[in-house]
């Protein structure tokens, strides 16, 4: 395993982990990482690399838990932080992950849970600073059902200082748009057809960069 290295964002991660900060001192945690998934299980291959790269670095297992999987089999009594890679809260933030965490601790194992991506403070500074650099009309979302995650995406709009808009109403003639997608999906297929490049998140590479580091930065 590499030596891990502190990131640049390390001063920021212990202002925005205190509930964390005394855990580090016992060395990196195994992360098991939830994400969205495809079909049968599959990992897109974008967010797998980032993984793999951030186990090396950690010097610590990083396991994934795709939810169109079966449950990952673990080793015995492990000490995990439970890392919801899920962008708004959801059923999946609201009773998957919950699931998950209780299927875990009834193994025997030590897991302390996570926020959402979605929810992290530096996280949605980036998301902004996106939105403004490359001049962004509309941040586009996944259909969502009304209640928690449609007001969450009213406040990440006053956050972002831009329009969200679910896929299925998203205009053709929009050019300039920001997907809420971590990895290529077919909302940003259908989008891709439309504009050049690669749209989701983790093809930018200073996205990529951005959440390798905070991850990188947790205990």
């Amino acid at each position: 395993m590499a030596q891990r290295t502190r990131s640049s964002s390390a001063e920021v991660a212990i202002q925005w982990w205190p509930l964390l900060q005394g855990q580090a001192a016992a060395g990196p945690w195994p992360l098991l990482v939830v994400v969205h998934g495809h079909g049968g299980g599959a990992v897109p291959a974008v967010l797998q690399c980032l993984l793999d790269e951030l186990a090396q670095a950690r010097g610590a297992a990083v396991w994934v838990q795709a939810l169109t999987a079966e449950p990952v089999e673990l080793p015995p009594r492990q000490k995990l932080l439970l890392v919801p890679l899920l962008l708004t809260p959801g059923s999946h933030v609201r009773v998957d992950v919950p699931a998950i965490r209780q299927r875990l601790r009834g193994l025997g194992h030590q897991v302390m849970a996570l926020p959402f991506l979605g929810a992290w403070q530096p996280w949605l500074q980036h998301l902004r600073q996106l939105g403004c650099e490359a001049e962004r009309q509309v941040v586009v979302h996944h259909p969502l059902r009304p209640g928690i995650a449609d007001r969450y995406l009213h406040v990440l709009s006053q956050e972002l200082g831009l329009p969200l808009r679910s896929a299925d109403t998203c205009d053709a003639e929009l050019d300039r748009v920001l997907p809420l997608a971590l990895a290529p999906n077919r909302m940003t297929a259908h989008l891709s057809a439309q504009q050049e490049g690669g749209l989701a998140l983790l093809e930018q590479p200073a996205t990529r960069q951005f959440l390798f580091e905070l991850l990188l930065d947790l205990p």
